[in-house]
């Protein structure tokens, strides 16, 4: 029993030494993004990754938008529109509840195409446009590979 108990101690131990030298966290994989035949889809985890597509694939990006706040994703730039180009964007209310929340967001959903062989910088502001200037209340963006 004596040794059962200095056993478990020291397994004990050991795992509590490894727990503090690790910082006691676990490390988040990078986020894969989820793909079906020609569509690669991200969304917010994505912000400040790259990417990568073939040409012709789209890349669909989809976002936290709240439509009762007056806010709403931007395009900023695409730094090269040979690259890749805008095909749509469409806001999709929430589903309803009940009761209904009010004030309840939904997402945005944006899609782009991969046209050609490069590299391209999508960037975007979640803002209220209607403002001179604003300062947004969230940015997104995303690296392009076209291969």
């Amino acid at each position: 029993m004596k040794r059962l108990k200095i056993t478990v101690a020291i397994i004990l131990g050991t795992l509590l030494v490894v727990g503090i030298a690790c910082g006691g966290k676990s490390e988040s994989p990078t986020p894969t993004p989820t793909s079906t035949p020609n569509e690669v889809n991200v969304d917010a985890s994505f912000n400040g990754s790259e990417t990568a597509l073939a040409i012709g694939e789209l890349l669909i990006v989809t976002l936290d938008s709240n439509a009762t706040t007056g806010f709403s994703w931007n395009l900023s730039t695409i730094s090269d529109t040979a690259v890749i180009q805008k095909v749509s964007d469409e806001y999709i209310a929430p589903t309803p509840t009940d009761p209904p929340l009010m004030g309840q967001g939904g997402q945005e959903v944006w899609t782009f195409e991969a046209l050609a062989a490069g590299t391209a910088t999508i960037s975007m502001k979640y803002i209220q446009p209607w403002e001179q200037n604003p300062e947004p209340a969230n940015t997104f963006n995303i690296t392009v590979i076209v291969n």
